[in-house]
């Protein structure tokens, strides 16, 4: 396998065969071979590849593995979702994305990848989270927005009980105080954060966990978690 970390995590974790090597590798080719249409990911080298899309993208699978359904919230070239739904047959995949040419690319790795779990969704962020309320168990996202605007998305897709997983790089702390007042109003409380080393920077996923239904006000439409985040 060209990809050592992610090797040596599926390895660690019980996790590793064949099946699931080969798959890691042809969504490396797929993403390589689409990225030269049209702009997927500035990060197209192998060891790249490895640290800063698939084993970030991994970060998550303690919290995700139990999970019956998770919703990856702007999922873009597939991460973390693809990467996820590989190592976790047994959960349903649900990945999100406002443009339509990177839901028709999430489409044919899924196909590809034999990916039976999974499916992409072309919507935006605001029309799913209004009409999946409360669907998933856990919600990922990566990179999209900030936490106070990420929450208003991602919180209302979640069950209560559930999960809401933001990953974050080194601003995590500084986007957590800035989202206070949203996570009470939305319905989240802070659970804990996993702090984990990602191409020698120390990222974050901040767990959050829903404790009470999110108002049905939320999320607003016209664009405002974005230009007026709670």
């Amino acid at each position: 396998m060209r990809f050592l970390l992610t090797e040596k995590f599926l390895r660690e974790n019980g996790i590793f065969d064949e099946i699931t090597a080969e798959r890691f590798e042809r969504y490396f080719d797929l993403v390589s071979e689409a990225n030269s249409k049209f702009n997927l990911t500035a990060i197209t080298d192998t060891e790249g590849f490895d640290s800063k899309h698939f084993y970030d993208s991994l970060a998550a699978y303690g919290y995700v593995k139990n999970a019956r359904s998770v919703c990856d919230m702007g999922s873009g070239a597939g991460f973390p979702g693809i990467p996820l739904a590989i190592v976790c047959p047994d959960v349903s995949f649900t990945l999100v994305d406002s443009l339509k040419k990177r839901t028709d690319f999430l489409d044919a790795c899924i196909k590809e990848l034999g990916l039976s779990n999974c499916k992409a969704v072309h919507a935006r962020a605001e029309e799913h989270a209004s009409s999946h309320r409360e669907e998933y168990d856990a919600c990922t996202s990566r990179a999209v927005a900030p936490l106070n605007t990420l929450a208003e998305l991602c919180a209302p897709l979640i069950k209560k009980g559930g999960l809401f997983l933001a990953y974050k790089g080194k601003n995590a702390h500084e986007e957590e105080v800035a989202a206070k007042n949203a996570y009470d109003v939305l319905g989240l409380r802070k659970k804990e954060e996993f702090v984990y080393e990602c191409a020698g920077e120390k990222r974050f996923i901040l767990v959050g966990e829903k404790i009470s239904s999110t108002p049905v006000r939320y999320p607003r439409g016209g664009n405002k978690p974005r230009t007026r985040p709670i």
